[in-house]
């Protein structure tokens, strides 16, 4: 019998809305399955009011109850592809039942889908740095932390956010929408600095006629930029295993963004 979203507790609550717990001290009905940490801010990233596939706002207990539906996809797409995932999966992972689920979500791919959506809402921040000034010292440290501010996102949400660029890649035109969504705010504050750092040199050469190197495209620039960003950040794992530390990782793309975003080359 699917629950009564706003007022029904999910498993492993009481009415009372305490929960009740074993001697594992883990609350009943919830399957004791180390889950990585990662996933634990997952449930803080929503925005605006939740609401359930009828349309009803979500009560506190459902909306926990959503929160632990999303937690096990993540810590599910870490183990498996997407492909591979069932709603049974997920529901088995919570303790709970499969029409609990579908009260939430229409299928995986809705669940994932979602999940992808909501992990761009950090691109804000990341264009708040890229518009800033990137001369001298203190532009190298703004490449700094804007390498670490994407790694480390990428290093949360890697399970989700692998699932959105391979599905994009493949021609999956949701994840694309949603992979642009994400990207395009970025690409477009990397155009505008580089539009301003090299207004003479767009065209290979200099107002005094004097070449200053090849020609820069602003948008194909960001373009590259994001990119590097997003890839690096990606398979740094990668890079460690021959021999490149995230230290090494950091200060080569800091360096790479400060000369395309101010060198005259």
């Amino acid at each position: 019998m699917v629950d009564d979203m706003t007022s029904m507790p999910p498993a492993g609550e009481n009415p009372s809305g305490a929960v009740t717990r074993d001697n594992g001290g883990l609350p009943q009905g919830v399957l004791q399955v180390a889950v990585p940490a990662q996933e634990a801010a997952v449930a803080g990233i929503t925005r605006g009011p939740l609401v359930d596939q009828g349309g009803r706002r979500l009560g506190p207990r459902a909306q926990k109850t959503r929160a632990r539906i999303l937690d096990a996809t993540v810590a599910l797409l870490g183990e498996k592809p997407m492909r591979d995932l069932r709603v049974i999966d997920i529901a088995r992972r919570i303790g709970s039942s499969p029409a609990t689920f579908y009260q939430y979500f229409k299928d995986v791919e809705d669940v994932v889908l979602h999940l992808a959506s909501e992990m761009s809402e950090f691109t804000p921040e990341l264009v708040e740095l890229i518009h800033g000034d990137w001369s001298g010292p203190q532009g190298h440290e703004r490449g700094r932390r804007l390498a670490n501010v994407v790694i480390d996102h990428w290093d949360k949400y890697a399970p989700v956010l692998r699932v959105r660029n391979n599905a994009s890649d493949e021609g999956d035109l949701s994840f694309r929408e949603v992979r642009m969504r994400a990207m395009m705010p970025m690409v477009e504050a990397f155009t505008d600095v580089i539009a301003l750092a090299h207004q003479d040199t767009v065209t290979g050469h200099a107002l005094d006629g004097e070449r200053q190197g090849g020609a820069i495209n602003p948008t194909v620039g960001a373009m590259a930029l994001t990119s590097i960003l997003e890839r690096l950040s990606m398979y740094h794992v990668s890079i460690a295993e021959l021999g490149g530390s995230r230290e090494d990782l950091v200060e080569t793309v800091a360096t790479l963004l400060q000369m395309l975003l101010t060198s005259r080359r």
